[in-house]
């Protein structure tokens, strides 16, 4: 049993993680938001972040805090900035300072969108600021002894009040246009919990793409969502990126190659209908 610290433990990501942790290791949650998966209601820009991670002391940081609406990152830098990239190297620093590991939670945004199938090989060329300072941010985690990063993108799940793809799709009250040109391999949170799990028993260290097995587009994925969920597919509107005129550019031919993250983690990923299907039963069995 290790001693796990997760940042942004209030988030979407976060609090998945810290729940399906917290049965196998002594789990600790940080966060500025107070929330049932945070013991410690913190900024990671304090200037005495420190001491509160010390008296913590994990073995494991998964930093997964950041600011992730791409838009707003564009309009907002230097918020963009110190949320991403300076309390990533807070991060860093206290693991350098204390021989602790790092487990950070990139995006498949560090790439271009140009090419399809990106694997851990490929170049990176993020063409928003999101991008940007989560690229700045691996690379100030690459300075330590022993890290992780994995890149996973469109990560869907059932969240209560939360703002992820799936539930903006189960909140559909009227007609919303749907890009059909931009081009990712959504990863169910549970699968993501599962990688990054499974990645802490074998000590694994590295930059993995830790995306879903399946390349679709964004259309076609609410197309799925409406069919599984019975929503009225009238509702979705095809659509093209640049229609959207959305503030910050976007990565479109962004799939992802995952295989090598599974082959080592010895996991067998559902596909997206899959994932949509255990959703929706475990919703139903909730109400």
């Amino acid at each position: 049993m290790a001693k796990i610290l997760v940042t942004g433990s209030a988030g979407f990501v976060g609090k998945n993680i810290f729940n399906f942790l917290k049965n196998k290791h002594k789990s600790y949650g940080i966060s500025r938001r107070l929330s049932e998966t945070t013991t410690h209601p913190y900024d990671l820009n304090m200037k005495d972040i420190e001491k509160v991670l010390d008296s913590i002391n994990p073995d494991i940081i998964i930093h997964a805090a950041a600011l992730t609406s791409v838009d707003y990152c564009e309009t907002h830098q230097s918020e963009a900035r110190k949320s991403n990239v300076s309390a990533t190297e807070n991060m860093v620093n206290w693991c350098k300072k204390n021989n602790k590991k790092l487990i950070y939670i990139s995006t498949d945004y560090v790439y271009a969108g140009l090419l399809n199938n990106y694997d851990e090989e490929s170049s990176t060329e993020p063409v928003n600021l999101y991008g940007k300072t989560k690229l700045e941010a691996e690379l100030l985690v690459q300075n330590l002894k022993d890290w992780c990063i994995l890149r996973p993108t469109v990560i869907y799940g059932y969240d209560i009040g939360g703002n992820n793809f799936l539930m903006q799709m189960l909140a559909l009250k009227e007609k919303r246009k749907i890009p059909c040109d931009q081009i990712s391999n959504p990863i169910d949170i549970k699968v993501f919990c599962e990688y990054v799990s499974k990645a802490i028993d074998i000590n694994l260290s590295g930059i993995y793409v830790a995306t879903g097995p399946e390349t679709i587009n964004r259309y076609e994925f609410a197309l799925l969502i409406a069919k599984i969920f019975e929503i009225d597919k009238r509702l979705l509107e095809k659509t093209s990126t640049v229609s959207l005129n959305q503030v910050a550019k976007r990565p479109l031919n962004n799939g992802t190659n995952s295989s090598r993250l599974r082959s080592i983690l010895s996991y067998k990923s559902p596909t997206i209908e899959e994932s949509l299907i255990n959703i929706k039963n475990q919703v139903s069995k909730a109400h």
